[in-house]
């Protein structure tokens, strides 16, 4: 009997341990980020952080964001963005014009009459009608949808096309 007092204390032990390891990873899972999003509505500026994240929605506003940013989501029709650079941009709407003023690591742009000016991109991925990209610097181009142009000074890494009537200049 007394060899199965240590082994029935170390089930417990186990079974104990695993309840607390659920419990705190629950506790992690619900526990706020700490990088969490600006949200900016109304236009106007702000000045990212290293790595920090921005949120843009509205009508017909204007922002202008300086710094080094982590994700830059647009979402809204006619907006105007002007930003330094970002890791990550994503934008989402019509006729919004955003022109980065140095690079983009990777681009999605989701909508029709969409402007995107950047000195380089990483890689961008269009879906949708009327878009227009020019970048001197472009790594990979997916693009989904028709009258899209693109404008760069070198032929992309990679260039992937599925609709009618879009264009590549080589500038």
């Amino acid at each position: 009997m007394p060899t199965r007092k240590p082994a029935l204390l170390r089930a417990v032990f186990v079974a104990i341990t695993g309840i607390l390891a659920v419990g705190v990873a629950g506790c992690a899972a619900v526990t706020a980020p700490s990088d969490r999003a600006t949200h900016l509505s109304s236009g106007g500026r702000h000045s990212c952080t290293p790595g920090s994240s921005v949120q843009l929605d509205g009508q017909s506003g204007s922002f202008v964001i300086s710094g080094e940013c982590g994700v830059i989501t647009v979402h809204g029709d006619g907006l105007t963005v002007r930003l330094e650079r970002a890791a990550s941009l994503a934008v989402e709407g019509q006729s919004a014009s955003i022109t980065v003023e140095d690079r983009v690591g990777s681009a999605m742009i989701k909508g029709n009459g969409i402007s995107l000016t950047a000195d380089s991109i990483g890689s961008v991925q269009i879906t949708g009608q009327s878009n227009s990209i020019t970048a001197p610097a472009l790594g990979s181009v997916m693009v989904q949808g028709d009258h899209n142009a693109v404008r760069t000074h070198l032929k992309p890494s990679d260039y992937r096309v599925t609709g009618q009537d879009d264009t590549l200049t080589l500038e």
